[in-house]
């Protein structure tokens, strides 16, 4: 250890493990809820500043991007400063931003609140995966990351339903107004617990957080504008940035997460995850509608059953993972992900078969961006750097997310059959995936786990 360096352990105090696993749980409902609430509030909203609708996807588009930003800093900070304080920044920031949107007087502070609920965001969810992997042995860490998936399919489907309700009984503001007691609570809750850490003091990486923040901004938003300049502005800054985090004492980013076979694998099928999780969610209700002839009110409600499953399979992926490891229960979710997709591009025409390959679908995606890839992201880095190594998975899930919806959009455009294209990609990245998976993520374990 370098004489930069300061080790500092907290102790552990208050409330108990589960009651503090349920804490960080419900930080994870309130991020969920929040994602699928605003939804219903839209036109409300654009109609209260006088703007177009075209204006709308703003207010997704800044939270996508300063979520995404936000997800390794966050992750890295908690590693350095504590999961504890970074958790309870970020549920200060979400609640603040919430009070932000609700009483904006215009619409450029209304994306500003959604600016400062995103960067708090990010201080929520890779960091609580990090607190339960912490909080747990090895035994018993797969299932209960799936709780994470759980509670954040509650959340998901609760939103829209939540919103609805308020939209008709109360002004939209109180779409944004139900997250601060929720952020409250949890503040109250997590100020009497001390978890128990080591973090590494050392100079903080202020040059590497500025130009990954560059770079995440660029190639996430060029992604969803499909512009390609963005992109390769991004892409162009990458090789400066890895040079500057290898001089650095303590990188933002780990250059080893690069350069290092099993753990690139293990990014890359995140990205993947991310890929056919959104293809999924964005374009089954388009397709029940276009395809099935279900009517446009009602064809959101196909997602219905994907989330359903997906939340069952995320606790159901976590025990598979204490019993028969990370990495075959990851092949089997994907596996089931592209026998879905390709069912859908090729033999789903009615409603009956629709909603089976629905729950085969959600089944798949529960697992795939559930626990199997946080157990073996954590088997393959140290103890001391699983906020970090968290945050850069979801980081590129977030990426996989915003290119699956962009890429599915090219294919409905392109193509006389758009759908088929859509879920053919989706089911070959899922194959190639497995492949992957089977042929180079041998080493992810490190000895003696």
């Amino acid at each position: 250890m370098t004489a930069q360096t300061n080790v500092v352990v907290n102790s552990a105090k208050g409330l108990s493990t589960p009651a503090v696993t349920f804490v960080f749980l419900l930080g994870i409902f309130m991020g969920a809820l929040d994602h699928g609430i605003v939804g219903p509030a839209l036109s409300s909203i654009m109609a209260e500043y006088g703007l177009r609708s075209g204006w709308g996807v703003w207010s997704f588009t800044v939270y996508t991007l300063l979520f995404a930003v936000s997800i390794p800093i966050c992750g890295k900070l908690s590693d350095r400063f504590g999961r504890k304080p970074v958790f309870a920044a970020g549920i200060a920031l979400f609640g603040i931003g919430s009070l932000l949107c609700a009483f904006a007087p215009t619409f450029s502070v209304f994306l500003l609140g959604r600016a400062v609920q995103a960067i708090g965001t990010g201080g929520i969810f890779p960091i609580t995966g990090a607190q339960i992997a912490a909080s747990y042995p090895p035994e018993k860490r797969g299932r209960m990351l799936g709780l994470i998936g759980v509670s954040f399919g509650v959340g998901t489907i609760l939103g829209p339903v939540v919103g609805g309700l308020i939209i008709a009984n109360l002004p939209w503001q109180w779409i944004f107004l139900v997250n601060v007691p929720i952020s409250i609570i949890i503040l109250l809750l997590i100020s009497t617990y001390r978890t128990r850490q080591e973090t590494v003091r050392k100079p903080i990486d202020f040059a590497g957080i500025g130009l990954l923040t560059v770079v995440v901004f660029a190639i996430m938003y060029g992604v969803s504008a499909a512009d390609w300049k963005f992109i390769a502005a991004g892409l162009v800054i990458v090789p400066i940035f890895l040079r500057i985090e290898k001089r650095q004492p303590d990188p933002i980013l780990n250059v080893r997460y690069v350069t290092n076979g099993s753990i690139v694998v293990l990014l890359i099928g995140s990205l993947f995850s991310g890929y056919v999780m959104a293809t999924a969610t964005n374009m089954l209700p388009y397709f029940a509608e276009r395809v099935l002839g279900i009517p446009r009110g009602d064809s959101g409600i196909s997602v219905t059953p994907l989330a359903i499953a997906s939340m069952v399979a995320s606790l159901v992926g976590g025990i598979l993972v204490d019993k028969i490891g990370a990495k075959r229960t990851l092949v089997a979710g994907f596996a089931l992900v592209a026998a879905g997709a390709l069912s859908l591009a090729f033999l789903v025409e009615g409603l009956p078969e629709f909603l089976s390959v629905l729950v085969l679908l959600g089944f798949g995606v529960g697992i795939v961006i559930g626990a199997p890839l946080n157990v073996l992201m954590l088997q393959a880095v140290e103890p001391n750097e699983t906020g970090s190594a968290i945050g850069y998975l979801s980081l590129f899930r977030s990426l996989g997310s915003t290119l699956g919806p962009t890429m599915a959009g090219m294919f409905l455009v392109s193509f006389a059959n758009g759908f088929a294209a859509a879920f053919l990609v989706s089911g070959i990245v899922s194959a190639v995936a497995i492949v992957v998976l089977l042929t180079f993520a041998r080493g992810a374990r490190r000895a003696g786990q």
